[in-house]
Formats: structure tokens, C-alpha cells, sequence
């Protein structure tokens, strides 16, 4: 019963912060800043319950692609939320929600019980924390990359619009950019690390392909963040690059587990 009242509460809560945000994009002078933040907070707050009773009612021994994917969303929309500038991802901010209220759902119609088998040290625990938090920060910076392709296509081609308007400054958007992309980057090293210290065996048969993979994806950040401090590289090649190392990272991260939990099971 109470599974299902938060569920209901953090889809409702959700699409509400979704639209409000979206009223605030198409209609800038809506006095809706306050009760857009009020709800999405309380979106955040029973979507975090939500999460914690799923996983403490299989005693934390389980980790699916259900459960990771409602994490990592979590976390997306905690960092969009409690941006300094709220304007920088008043446009991502929609797109997160709704993402963030699908992943809820996912999590309550999965069998807490199914997936890796988690229940056996600290050290696992870090790894896994580190990886989730790492991948949280790459895709929010991907998202914002995206952002600023979107803004310098605009102002390339001059096809200004009322919605323009309501964009942020491209500059603003690149610099946090890269600022979650070194935090993340440093973030996804350490998750890396901590699993060559916590694991047995990194390369072992069942998981190579996830230490190749996440491995692959911070070599590619590393060089779109050095390469930027080198070159001043922006734009759109930055986006294409951050694309290719979050796609590889969810494929190291979610792949497996997406066919072992929803197509093997």
C-alpha cells in the first residue's frame, strides 16, 4: 500500500514539475518558480523513498537495471534541481522529470529480488556508488552538451525565436559543462579504481566487457576535456564526444544487466 501511494505521488508530483517548468519556457513571466521548486522537491523526496523501501525489502541484496536506471535518474534530477542558475537547464529540466517519473515506475513493476547479488561487501558497495554517481554526472553533462549544440545551431542559423529568449547564455551552458565533465570523469576513475581494489578479478568472463567498456568512455572524456583545454575545442564535436562516452558507458553499465534481468529472466 505504501509502495503504491509513493509511486502515485512521485508520477503526480513529477509530470507536475514537468508541465510547470514547461509553463515557465513558453510563458517566462508565470509566477510559477516557487510551487515548480516546492514540487519537485517533494517529486525528489518520495521518489528517494520510493527507492529505499524497494531496495530495503529485499535487505539491499539486489541490484537490477531497474533499480540502477531509478538511481541514476534520482540523481540526474537532484543535480538539475539545485542548479544555482535555474534558467541554464529550464529547457532539460521537463525531459529529466519525466524521465525520472518512468524510471519509478520501472523500479515498482521490477522484482526487487532480481539482479546482482550485491550482499557481499563494503567494498562492492563503493564501487557500485561511485560507478551510479560518475554515470549520474556524465549523462547530466551529456545532456547539457546537447543543450549547447542546440544553442550554437540557433545562433549559427539566426533562428531566433520567443523561445530563444528563454535560453541561457551559450557560455554559461559550456562552462558548467565541463565542469561536470571533469568532476564526473574524475568520479568514473575512481569507480574504475575502486573496483580493481574491491574486486577480485575486473577482467573476469562476466566482467570485462563492463571494465573494457567504462575504461573506453573515460579515455573519451578525458581527451574531450583535455583536448578543450588544449584547443579551446567546443561545440559540436564536444557534444559527439560526450555522446560516444555515455553511450559507452551505458552499454558497460546497463547492457548486460538489461539482458540478463528483463530478456534472460
Amino acid at each position: 500500500m505504501l509502495i503504491s501511494a509513493l509511486l502515485s505521488a512521485t508520477l503526480v508530483l513529477y509530470v507536475a514539475s514537468a508541465l510547470f517548468m514547461l509553463q515557465q519556457v513558453f510563458k517566462p513571466r508565470s509566477p510559477l518558480t516557487v510551487i515548480s521548486l516546492v514540487t519537485a522537491v517533494f517529486a525528489l523526496i518520495c521518489h528517494g523513498a520510493l527507492i529505499y523501501l524497494r531496495l530495503a525489502g529485499d535487505g539491499f541484496d539486489h541490484l537490477n537495471v531497474s533499480s540502477s536506471l531509478s538511481i541514476v535518474a534520482w540523481l540526474i534530477a537532484s543535480l538539475s534541481l539545485f542548479r544555482v542558475q535555474q534558467a541554464n537547464s529550464l529547457l532539460l529540466k521537463p525531459v529529466i522529470y519525466l524521465f525520472a517519473a518512468l524510471s519509478a515506475l520501472l523500479l515498482v513493476l521490477t522484482p526487487a529480488d532480481l539482479g546482482a547479488y550485491i550482499g557481499v561487501g563494503h567494498g562492492l558497495i563503493i564501487h557500485i556508488v561511485l560507478s551510479l554517481v560518475a554515470y549520474g554526472v556524465l549523462a547530466l553533462a551529456t545532456l547539457y552538451a546537447i543543450q549547447a549544440s542546440y544553442i550554437n545551431y540557433l545562433l549559427k542559423t539566426k533562428k531566433t525565436s520567443g523561445l530563444f529568449k528563454q535560453l541561457p547564455p551559450l557560455m554559461n551552458i559550456e562552462r558548467y559543462f565541463f565542469r561536470l565533465l571533469s568532476a564526473g570523469t574524475l568520479l568514473l576513475i575512481l569507480a574504475i579504481g575502486s573496483g580493481f581494489a574491491f574486486l577480485d578479478n575486473m577482467f573476469a568472463q562476466s566482467q570485462a566487457h563492463k571494465t573494457i567498456l567504462a575504461m573506453a568512455a573515460a579515455l573519451v572524456y578525458i581527451i574531450t576535456y583535455l583536448t578543450h583545454k588544449a584547443t579551446g575545442l567546443r561545440g559540436k564535436p564536444v557534444m559527439v564526444l560526450s555522446i560516444i562516452g555515455t553511450i559507452l558507458l551505458t552499454l558497460g553499465y546497463f547492457g548486460s544487466r538489461f539482458v540478463k534481468d528483463i530478456i534472460l529472466s
